[in-house]
């Protein structure tokens, strides 16, 4: 006959199996593609950040002009760009830094109450980037840009030329912060961490902006912050990845 003693040991022996179980459910995140073991696991996702502050930047200028006349609305923007061209030498920016489309010339028409078209002028433009690799100068140039005759500046991306070795550095974060979560988890539990079953890599993003706001656009209004210098940006590279370690008792 059972006693309440040899209940208790038979329950304690078994516990490491309930919990290797319990550790062997499958997340969602492992059913949608990462293969798994029949034999007690656990599944982990590690993640990875290096952040770094950039040493070139691509900024995309935008001139338009509208006019009445469609010949006057282009020489404005061609006087633009020229006049942008004259002044990129003194910002050390070479020819095959700097790219300008096509000019792009239509008529604004709207119509009246009885459908008969009105013109509201012709609009020219062109979008020139520029490669900047002197970021202190980021601010110059911009001004530069509205006083050559540009509108706006439609994007501003960040770049480091270490990229390659920053997203493997940053992927071996994330490697080593899966094995981490993986190995606290089975130990937690009475267990050990075996050997790895498998890894799926998940995504990577690289992101960047002014401390935690991310720069989707600028307007050229020539804002500034602290006294006429910008802010330095950072990048942000992640690397994400899912793992499955085997689980031993």
């Amino acid at each position: 006959m059972d006693t309440p003693l040899t209940n208790q040991k038979r329950a304690t022996a078994m516990r490491p199996w309930i919990i290797a179980a319990l550790l062997s459910l499958p997340s969602a995140g492992a059913m949608a593609g990462t293969p798994l073991p029949d034999a007690p696991h656990v599944v982990v996702q590690g993640e990875g950040l290096v952040s770094v502050s950039p040493d070139s930047a691509t900024v995309t200028m935008v001139a338009r002009h509208r006019s009445a006349n469609a010949g006057e609305a282009k020489r404005v923007v061609d006087r633009a760009v020229d006049a942008l061209l004259k002044v990129a030498p003194g910002f050390d920016v070479a020819p095959d830094d700097m790219t300008a489309s096509d000019l792009a010339l239509h008529e604004d028409v709207d119509y009246d109450d009885n459908d008969r078209p009105l013109s509201k002028g012709h609009i020219a433009s062109r979008e020139v980037k520029v490669r900047l690799e002197d970021l202190d100068r980021l601010g110059a140039w911009l001004d530069a840009a509205l006083a050559a005759g540009f509108t706006d500046v439609s994007d501003v991306t960040f770049k480091s030329s270490k990229e390659v070795s920053l997203r493997e550095d940053a992927r071996a974060r994330a490697v080593a912060d899966a094995r981490e979560k993986a190995e606290g988890l089975a130990v937690a539990f009475g267990g050990g961490l075996g050997p790895v079953y498998s890894i799926n890599s998940l995504n990577s993003r690289q992101s960047d902006g002014y401390g935690n706001t991310t720069l989707d656009r600028i307007q050229v209004t020539g804002s500034r912050i602290d006294s006429g210098r910008y802010l330095q940006p950072t990048i942000d590279f992640t690397e994400r990845v899912s793992a499955v370690f085997e689980i031993t008792r």
